[in-house]
């Protein structure tokens, strides 16, 4: 009896499966089709859309309408309406083109006389679209439906008008048609019902829905069969159910244009007929029906007679089988294996149960592996969260503006630095294309074209600088690096754009060009381009035939500088390039030289006149007064005085001659004059420089310069810590000049920054075989002060320490006091680039200058190296000893280490020790050798006292 119940349900099943699966097949393909019309349907009002986008955005471009438009000039469009309409008409099927004034009021149309237009609705659209510079669409119905897409007319970057294009919606019913086959009704609600309407309005009227048609496909037969559908429906988004000459259809509303502002409430309706779907469903349901009742009686009889004996133990297996799902394996074992058969004939049903034995074992170990894959699973899932929240952490707090891009340029994430910089939130630039934000709009069109080549390659990058947008007006320069990410699907991230905010580095850039043109404190010319500026208008001699080069350097500045500070120097320095540039007559050329040194340049002036003026000068500096200025100190200058072309041609030489006329009146004392005289001896010192720059120029194009090496101990560790690099120019019979020779020629001519850079490359070269040898040797170089002044000095000493792959850390650089102070911003800004390299600077002839302790405080000097004057007779002079004992704690005291040069003897090395000096150098140390002969004492080993 179970079993029959079993055969029962079976076939009754099979059978209602069969129904139900035919009945899901048709349920599929009614919700396939409905999709579909809604689908097709949306598409076709999409396409309307898209064309009236199309055609709105024309428009306004064709020739001549846009300045209509702007001007509102209600006669030029009707005689464009003349030109263009009947094309609009006929080829893009537009019903309506309104313009509008930015108030919203109609000024011009073009249309049929007999179409009317929904003034209302459109005006108040108008100046919203005006207002936000956005496109908006209406669907406006009564007689017939139109569709409107308004859009901004902007002229000089605001909305000046507004132009509203439309079509009608009743060919949208036929390519519906033509495009799924079904009918279609277009219809909106009618107010009034019954005998008021007129006749034409009534054959057309729907009373169940209360709406009437305006456009349908499919003739009267349609229309009868929406007369037709039952009262209480309504247009709402379900199905219909209408029966008609014994034929099934069913109507589906579709909304149209969801979203968009509409009057009169239009209503899509498609029309199906199911009649035949239905028919097959019944057939199939009586012959699944015969079907299932004939089977089961031939399984009955069947089943009944070979059956019943096996399905006793099988419903024994079957009771035990569940017990595996519930993980009671052990129960199983003991239900399946207790039930011995001693015959040697196994049928199905003992394969089964082994099947289900060895099933409960299968199903145990999995149960265990799962187990243990669950725990491990867990673990992952964990690290990928911490991964997820590390990378979306890393992407919030990047200093770099990170944005992806679809491939259409618009915008899918953008970074918080990104939102922080711009000012913009999330949701408006989400979906925004990134090259709106760029302020130059060639910029803009240039990128999105480069971006369009670069999604077409393959794995490339695309690096530029622009000028990006902020929302408060601001813009910011960035530097960007566009890479394609391969995405496919148009959904996906395509672009990752990287950006970084340069515009803090151009600021400081372009204050860097200035400065190496200008002396940031008088904002005159640097001697630089003083010395550029002379020499572009002596080139010019025709229009220069004379003139005079007064050079003046302010007397006791220094002592000024020492005793009242550098705000009231930095206040006379001022003052003097005040009352310089107010000299009458007006000078050519005005520079601050050095630190106390100008250079005035006058044209068309003679000797008597430039003399004259140079004592103006005097008597105009005599009266500068300062607050922060000691009154027992007045403002005075030496002034050297050169003509030209007399005295000089170019530049070089005229501020050469100068140089030597004013020394000559600093020795004749302070606030005296002197005219560069040839006759006066002075010739000989001139050709001794023009000798001497010959022979370093010489030395330059031949490399004719050695370095010689000459060690420094550290007398704590009593061993060679590093060594000094001291260059030497060899001539052509192969003897040496030291540098007390030529190194003052070469710092007044320019020519120190050859040397300079030639020693670098020698020094750095000569570290780098030394280092392979002994890794910890740190090499010393001196540092002349045109070397600060040198713009590209510090993109060379990059370069080299590049290229040698040498620790920065073992190279230092000496400079003077004199170099430092020349201009001491500069000086300290240019050490301190040089320091975040890596490499270290010594202060030179430590003790010398009275502001020496100020500027161990003011610069970032590791080394101090006290001057051999206080180090030769150390030994026998106790000022000596007292002034290096003072030195010593007060360099310590700034957290600066000491060395002491000109250390010849033993005894001398024994007082340094005791004073607490820090590094000693000498010839008891050690003499300067050169590079091919090494010295014998290598680094790190001890030396002798002796």
């Amino acid at each position: 009896m179970p079993l029959s119940m079993v055969l029962l349900i079976v076939n009754a099943s099979l059978s209602y499966i069969n129904y139900s699966s035919q009945r899901a097949q048709f349920e599929h393909a009614r919700i396939a089709s409905e999709t579909q019309s809604r689908r097709f349907a949306a598409e076709v009002i999409t396409q309307l859309g898209v064309h009236l986008e199309t055609s709105a955005n024309l428009i306004p471009n064709l020739t001549d309408v846009h300045s209509a438009i702007a001007d509102g000039d209600k006669a030029a469009l009707q005689r464009y309406y003349q030109r263009y309409w009947s094309a609009l008409h006929l080829n893009s099927g537009l019903e309506q083109v309104l313009f509008f004034k930015p108030d919203g009021q109609l000024f011009a149309s073009w249309k049929d006389d007999a179409m009317q237009v929904d003034e209302f609705a459109l005006s108040a659209l108008v100046r919203q679209v005006i207002a936000e510079e956005q496109p908006q669409r209406l669907l406006a119905c009564a007689e017939t439906c139109l569709y409107y897409y308004i859009i901004p007319v902007l002229d000089n970057g605001r909305s000046v008008a507004a132009v509203a294009v439309a079509a009608s919606l009743v060919d949208t019913v036929l390519s519906f048609q033509r495009m799924t086959g079904s009918d279609m009704a277009l219809a909106i609600l009618a107010p009034h019902f019954g005998n008021s309407a007129s006749d034409d309005s009534r054959q057309t009227q729907v009373p169940a829905l209360k709406s009437r048609v305006l456009a349908i496909s499919g003739g009267q037969d349609s229309l009868d069969i929406l007369r037709n559908i039952p009262a209480g429906n309504s247009v709402a988004d379900h199905r219909i159910n209408v029966t008609y000459h014994d034929h099934y259809y069913e109507i589906l509303p579709v909304s149209v244009l969801s979203g968009t502002l509409t009057v009169g409430k239009p209503s899509m309706l498609v029309i199906f007929d199911r009649t035949r779907n239905l028919q097959h469903l019944h057939s199939v349901a009586w012959q699944s029906v015969g079907i299932g009742l004939l089977g089961l009686i031939i399984s009955e009889l069947i089943l009944l007679a070979l059956l019943w004996i096996p399905m006793r133990r099988l419903k024994h297996t079957a009771e035990t089988l569940p017990l595996l799902g519930r993980g009671e394996f052990e129960t199983v074992r003991s239900r399946l294996e207790k039930p011995r058969r001693k015959d040697t004939v196994h049928d199905e049903l003992d394969t089964l149960d082994a099947s289900a034995l060895d099933l409960a074992d299968r199903l145990e170990d999995l149960q265990e592996k799962n187990h243990s894959h669950s725990n491990e699973l867990d673990e992952l899932v964990r690290q990928l969260s911490r991964e997820r929240d590390f990378v979306s952490g890393l992407l919030d707090t990047a200093q770099m503006l990170i944005v992806t891009q679809d491939r259409q340029g618009r915008i899918l994430m953008a970074n918080a630095y990104v939102l922080a910089l711009t000012g913009f939130d999330y949701m408006e630039l989400r979906g925004a294309k990134l090259t709106d934000y760029f302020s130059q709009p060639q910029q803009a069109i240039d990128t999105r074209n480069e971006l369009t080549a670069l999604l077409q390659s393959d794995g490339a990058s695309l690096r530029q600088e622009t000028a990006l947008r902020c929302k408060n007006g601001d813009s910011r320069d960035v530097v960007w690096i566009h890479s394609s990410l391969g995405a496919e699907n148009t959904d996906d991230a395509a672009i990752l754009s990287v950006g970084l905010d340069i515009t803090e580095l151009h600021r400081v850039e372009k204050q860097a060009s200035y400065l190496t043109e200008y002396d940031p404190l008088t904002g005159l010319y640097n001697r630089h381009r003083f010395q550029e500026a002379l020499q572009e208008i002596l080139s010019h001699t025709e229009a220069q035939p004379s003139g005079a080069l007064i050079y003046l350097d302010l007397d006791e500045f220094k002592s000024l500088n020492d005793t009242t500070g550098h705000g009231a120097a930095d206040q006379v320095l001022h003052a003097v390039a005040s009352q310089l540039q107010g000299l009458l007559p007006t000078p050519a050329l005005i520079g601050r030289l050095g630190g106390d040194d100008f250079g005035v340049f006058f044209s068309h002036l003679d000797a008597p006149h430039a003399m004259q003026l140079a004592r103006h000068i005097q008597h105009s500096l005599s009266k500068i007064t300062l607050a922060e200025v000691p009154l027992s100190h007045k403002v005075s200058a030496c002034i050297g005085i050169t003509l030209f072309p007399e005295h000089g041609t170019v530049a070089q030489e005229l501020l050469a001659n100068a140089d030597l006329a004013l020394f000559r009146a600093k020795e004749s004392g302070r606030g005296n004059l002197h005219l560069y005289a040839p006759d006066e001896g002075l010739m000989e010192r001139v050709l001794n420089r023009v000798y001497w720059v010959d022979k370093i120029e010489q030395a330059l194009a031949d490399n004719e310069f050695e370095l010689y090496f000459q060690p420094i101990m550290s007398l704590s560790s009593n061993t060679v810590s590093h060594y000094e690099a001291l260059v030497r120019m060899r001539n052509l019979t192969g003897d040496l000049y030291m540098p007390m020779e030529f190194i003052g020629i070469a710092e007044t001519t320019g020519l120190i920054r050859g040397i300079d850079r030639l020693v670098l490359q020698k020094a750095i070269a000569a570290l780098t075989e030394l280092q392979r040898k002994s890794p910890n040797i740190k090499l010393s170089v001196n540092l002349s002060g045109r070397s600060f002044s040198n713009p590209r000095w510090l993109e060379l000493l990059q370069t080299e320490l590049a290229d040698s792959q040498i620790n920065p850390a073992s190279l230092i650089f000496e400079i003077t006091e004199t170099a430092a102070v020349e201009d001491l911003a500069l000086a300290r800004a240019l050490m301190e680039k040089i320091i975040a390299l890596g490499c270290a600077f010594s202060l030179d002839d430590f003790g010398v200058g009275f502001a020496s302790f100020e500027y161990l405080k003011q610069l970032p000097v590791e080394y101090v190296k006290i001057d051999g004057s206080f180090i030769r007779n150390l030994v026998t002079n106790t000022d000596d000893q007292l002034f290096v004992k003072a030195l010593v704690q007060a360099a310590h005291g700034f957290g600066k280490k000491t060395v002491a040069e000109f250390v010849e003897n033993a005894e001398t090395v024994a007082l340094l020790r005791e004073y607490g000096v820090d590094y000693a150098q000498g010839y008891h140390i050690g003499r300067p050798d050169p590079v091919f002969g090494w010295p014998a004492l290598p680094p790190q080993h001890p030396l002798s006292a002796s």
